[in-house]
């Protein structure tokens, strides 16, 4: 397991957490309702553990969020520019391994007749599915 993967696992269990301390919390708040108040009981309800504010806590988990959306924002816009001639190589070797059919209907697809008339903001998803069809 990479550090990516542990951090992703990190995150669900934290939101687990998280989602089992709100369910405990409206428990909790439907068994003080459950209850009536009487003369004999003495002072306020008290707080919820779940209700209790830690600001410092707070404050560091806003700027690590803050922190890693810059990271997978910069992460996730790398610039590769594919060309039609990246494109045609893959599909070319593709249809010499007796795909043409399928590369012929990944073609029409992607909205156009020939691989010449394929809008290139579609090369990516074409190559997609291109190297899907050659790990079939």
């Amino acid at each position: 397991m990479n550090i990516t993967q542990a951090n992703n696992v990190i995150a669900v269990l934290n939101r687990v957490a998280e989602l089992v301390t709100s369910l405990a919390a409206d428990v909790e708040s439907a068994a003080w309702e459950g209850l009536e108040d009487h003369v004999g009981m003495p002072g306020a309800r008290p707080i919820a553990a779940a209700q209790l504010a830690q600001p410092s806590l707070e404050a560091a988990a806003a700027e690590h969020d803050h922190a890693q959306a810059e990271d997978s924002a910069q992460v996730e816009t790398p610039d590769l520019a594919l060309s039609l001639e990246d494109v045609r190589a893959v599909l070319s070797d593709l249809s010499s391994q007796g795909l043409t059919k399928q590369v012929r209907q990944l073609i029409l697809d992607a909205g156009a007749d020939r691989l010449s008339e394929v809008d290139p903001a579609n090369y990516e998803w074409l190559l997609t599915r291109a190297k899907g069809l050659a790990d079939a």
